[in-house]
């Protein structure tokens, strides 16, 4: 896992050699990127645990590194306004789609401005689109089925990083309206996605992260699958671990959104949530 400071990104946009991905809304996008930035919010798809939806969210996958319009060459440095769920989104797609030179830009936009740099309100700068081939990097990638088995295994981490109360299964947690069932995946260990962030946005330091997730009794030397709702959340705590020097990390991009729905797997819940 790799970052990026703002004087490495505005030198290899002058030169070329970088792609400055912005994955905030377009709307956000229209009111000030990094000039030259291609506008590419990574939740194009959802991934669903069937054979149909699996070949769905992967072809989203390819169209939208097609749409990076990559040659090859270049570094892929995703932004958001500060290093949030949107940036590790998109990263965690390359680095599944199979492209190695990707990063994030350290304390996003956020960062970019304070250090002085402009930004731009031109129109979208949409790169002609370069066919992409994937190499599917299949050991980022976990289904509910993975998710479900990994609660048996002692060697995997099952890592919930949503709210207390969507992990509790309380009713009047985030999404209680959505999910057709509440709870969690059986045998996950709990930590809130923000504790891997600064105040100020950004992630903590590998020592910070390591130190949080031993607590947990988690350690680099496990594998661990990360999910959330929809993928968002999972991603930054994807790309948080690898930043630690967690090398067998798997986000679980369907995330409970999709496994609330497979009726066939178990589920837990708290007895006192409601």
């Amino acid at each position: 896992m790799q970052f990026v400071d703002s004087a490495w990104l505005a030198a290899h946009l002058v030169d070329g050699s970088a792609i400055a991905v912005d994955t905030r809304t377009p709307q956000e996008y229209a009111q000030g990127h990094i000039a030259g930035a291609v506008s590419a919010y990574p939740y194009g798809a959802h991934a669903f645990s069937t054979p149909e939806g699996d070949a769905h969210f992967r072809a989203y996958v390819v169209e939208y590194m097609t749409n990076l319009g990559i040659t090859g060459n270049e570094t892929l440095v995703f932004y958001a306004m500060k290093n949030e769920t949107n940036d590790a989104r998109g990263l965690w797609t390359a680095d599944f789609a199979g492209y190695a030179k990707v990063a994030l830009l350290a304390g996003g936009l956020q960062r970019w401005l304070a250090e002085g740099h402009p930004i731009s309100q031109e129109d979208n700068n949409a790169r002609q689109p370069i066919a992409f081939t994937p190499h599917w990097n299949d050991t980022t990638f976990a289904t509910a089925d993975d998710a479900a088995a990994a609660g048996d295994n002692p060697t995997i981490v099952l890592l919930d990083v949503r709210s207390e109360g969507e992990h509790t299964g309380s009713a009047q947690g985030r999404y209680a309206g959505v999910n057709p069932r509440l709870g969690r995946i059986p045998g996950s260990v709990w930590i809130e996605w923000t504790e891997l962030s600064n105040a100020d946005g950004t992630y903590k330091s590998p020592d910070e992260i390591r130190r949080l997730l031993a607590a947990k009794g988690v350690t680099p030397d496990q594998e661990v699958i990360t999910y959330c709702q929809g993928g968002g959340r999972a991603a930054h705590s994807y790309a948080a671990l690898k930043s630690a020097g967690f090398d067998d990390v798997r986000h679980y991009v369907g995330s409970f959104g999709d496994y609330s729905r497979r009726t066939d797997l178990p589920i837990e819940r708290d007895p006192d949530a409601d």
